[in-house]
């Protein structure tokens, strides 16, 4: 498996991950409301992350960076 993206929030992760698998792509959601700590012992919030397989990288990349784009021009 390769991350393909990482989201701040889960609804964007969500959105993210069914547009591949309407294309055909598996796509994993991992790390969802994971908190950890860093080295000053401050607690802080995961990136959440979008999954696939090695063999699907380069088509689910062209996937969301086209999905994102359409995104943005509706703003």
């Amino acid at each position: 498996m390769k991350m393909v993206r990482h989201y701040s929030k889960s609804e964007d992760a969500y959105l993210a991950a069914s547009s591949l698998r309407a294309n055909g792509i598996e796509a994993f959601v991992t790390d969802d409301n994971a908190i950890g700590g860093n080295l000053l012992g401050i607690l802080q919030k995961s990136a959440i992350r979008i999954e696939v397989a090695e063999s699907e990288y380069d088509e689910a990349y062209r996937i969301l960076t086209e999905f994102e784009d359409n995104i943005r021009s509706k703003d």
